[in-house]
């Protein structure tokens, strides 16, 4: 058995440098990626989740991803605001909810004709909020935070050993517990902190396959954990002006240093075509500790609302977002004692807005209505967001507009002049990450997200007269 010359062996190293080289258009292929949660779930299929810390989320309920991913300074007492934990001040119920989502995505080389859809389901948000009083309250909640779902190869050949495949895959992902607590010290002012356990493993394995088995082909495999906290706070401020509600909010996140780790395995094996069979083991490190450095990020936003006399929502909300993430400060796994180099990231800046209406408030001729769908909440909005995503230096631009229902599904008063409702909400997006360059990847997309929410009384005593 012939091994592999040692310049071969090096070129695995270098495996990201080759998969954006020309040689890309020749070999690329994409995987469909399963989801799964366990100590964090898998729920990227996008080839850009190759960078960094992988593909990020909000980490938020169809309610909020059906109005673009706004919220910072949406006031709503039926739903927990986790994009800014001030909001967690305007819920007047104990809420539950969760949700789960089925993304597709159709992944373009425009100049080499290449095209492939890939898609994925999974378990998307689970959130508990509550009111302990009418000037306190808090929420925790269970989301994906960033995700690793790739499968790209580059076809070549050598003097030295003939046709060979270099091949670059990475699975798992980070998942986050949020803990937050809003007060609101007078009606017009609310401030909330969360903290943020990120945790979880994602996977990446690079590998050079030789199609003569004659020769070994080799594999080496890098596995990153994270566990630690992280923190970000809020404020909102809101007041009536005749019959409109207007909020102002602003969000900080600290990002910072988190503890992680890693294992890192090289081996070689004999590739059959089907299955790998290993032969040597060439290094193994159990386990290294480190850090990484996440970004820090802040957003304001800006909310107008009309409402409706002695109604529990409003006739129509409109809301609008800025928020920038420091993408330059990441720096990816460096062992205790060093310092990781710098990557090529740079700050990204997003945009969005969302409209939400119910058509019964919105139309006098439907006021008198008890159909469903008229006294549905129905939600709009459109995000734009440059620099997260890189494919060589230029940035990917992120477009993506969405539509929303949230049809009330139980109806019921708890009080004389108190009403609750519960909803089934869904969401749909459809949107595109590129940066305009026939040779670079290109990625058209669309997800549905499906949940509910569930509202009763809890910590607060009921007064009848």
């Amino acid at each position: 058995m012939n091994y592999m010359p040692s310049n071969a062996f090096t070129n695995i190293l270098r495996i990201k440098e080759l998969v954006k080289s020309a040689f890309l258009p020749l070999g690329i292929v994409f995987t469909l990626t399963f989801s799964q949660l366990a100590t964090a779930q898998t729920n990227s299929v996008s080839p850009l989740s190759i960078q960094g810390i992988g593909e990020t989320t909000f980490g938020i309920s169809p309610a909020y991803l059906g109005m673009g991913g706004t919220g910072i300074a949406y006031s709503d007492r039926f739903t927990i605001n986790i994009l800014n934990p001030a909001g967690y001040a305007n819920m007047e119920y104990t809420t539950l909810e969760m949700s789960g989502a089925h993304r597709s995505f159709r992944h373009q080389i425009p100049s080499e004709g290449i095209d492939q859809t890939n898609f994925n389901t999974y378990f998307d948000y689970f959130g508990f909020g509550f009111k302990f009083a009418d000037w306190i309250g808090g929420a925790f909640s269970l989301a994906p935070y960033a995700a690793k779902g790739y499968n790209v190869s580059v076809a070549d050949t050598s003097d030295d050993f003939g046709l060979y495949e270099y091949r670059s895959l990475g699975s798992g992902g980070y998942d986050q517990f949020t803990l937050g607590l809003a007060l609101q010290p007078v009606p017009w002012f609310s401030v909330g902190g969360n903290a943020k356990y990120i945790f979880g493993e994602e996977v990446s394995s690079n590998k050079t396959i030789i199609a003569d088995n004659r020769f070994l082909s080799v594999s080496k495999t890098t596995k990153h954990g994270i566990s630690d906290f992280t923190f970000d706070a809020g404020m909102q401020l809101q007041g009536d002006i005749k019959n409109y509600h207007l909020v102002a909010g602003a969000v900080y996140g600290v990002g910072g240093e988190m503890n992680a780790r890693e294992i890192t395995t090289q081996y070689t094996f004999i590739n059959s075509g089907i299955v790998e069979t290993p032969i040597d083991t060439l290094y193994y490190n159990l386990a290294s500790d480190g850090s990484m450095i996440l970004p820090s990020f802040y957003g304001v936003g800006l909310g107008l609302s009309k409402k409706v006399e002695g109604i529990p929502v409003n006739a129509w909300d409109f809301v609008m977002d800025y928020r920038v993430t420091n993408w330059h400060e990441f720096r990816g796994f460096a062992p205790t004692g060093d310092v990781a180099p710098q990557t090529q990231f740079s700050l990204s800046e997003r945009a969005s807005a969302g409209l939400v209406f119910v058509p019964a408030y919105v139309f006098s001729s439907l006021n008198r209505t008890s159909n469903v769908f008229a006294i549905s909440r129905y939600r709009f909005g459109a995000s734009r967001e440059i620099g997260q995503y890189h494919w060589d230096e230029q940035s990917y631009t992120t477009r993506e507009v969405n539509f929303g229902i949230s049809m009330p599904i139980i109806y019921r008063s708890l009080a004389p002049g108190e009403q609750k409702a519960s909803f089934l909400n869904l969401s749909m997006g459809l949107g595109q990450r590129w940066d305009g360059v026939d040779s670079h990847l290109k990625e058209d997309y669309w997800n549905i997200n499906l949940g509910i929410t569930l509202n009763d009384k809890w910590f607060q005593k009921f007064r009848y007269r």
